[in-house]
């Protein structure tokens, strides 16, 4: 007998497992970070901001039709919604830290960024292939 899980489902099980991995990653890797000059929290912090934009981005996506017009509208909205959310809140950091931010750390951030989408990609052509 087989179990089925619902498409629904298994599309946010890589957003969460990149998550939790990154999550296990920052803290072994804790020490060595801070020893590079990498302010490890504000990537916990910014890890946690992504997961949660391409949370709400990949729930934008569970109403798309097949249809290519249907299709596009939640992916424009889930990229506008990221490009905001990611920009705001690196403003936000910027603006509370003034001339204490960490450059390593928001690169790092942005390498999430490309991870996350990547995974997105990666998620959105197996949803719809056609597409």
């Amino acid at each position: 007998m087989e179990i089925k899980t619902p498409a629904r489902k298994t599309a946010l099980l890589p957003l969460i497992v990149i998550f939790l991995l990154v999550n296990v990653v920052l803290m072994i890797w804790n020490k060595r970070l801070t020893a590079m000059g990498v302010d490890v929290p504000v990537l916990q912090v910014g890890n946690l901001v992504l997961f949660l934009l391409f949370l709400l981005s990949g729930l934008m996506y569970r109403g798309s039709s097949n249809t290519t017009q249907a299709f596009l509208r939640p992916v424009y909205g889930g990229m506008m919604l990221k490009l905001f959310g990611g920009v705001i809140a690196a403003f936000i950091y910027i603006y509370v830290m003034r001339e204490k931010v960490n450059k390593p750390a928001l690169f790092g951030c942005m390498f999430l960024y490309v991870l996350y989408s990547a995974l997105e990609l990666r998620t959105l052509l197996k949803k719809n292939p056609a597409h």
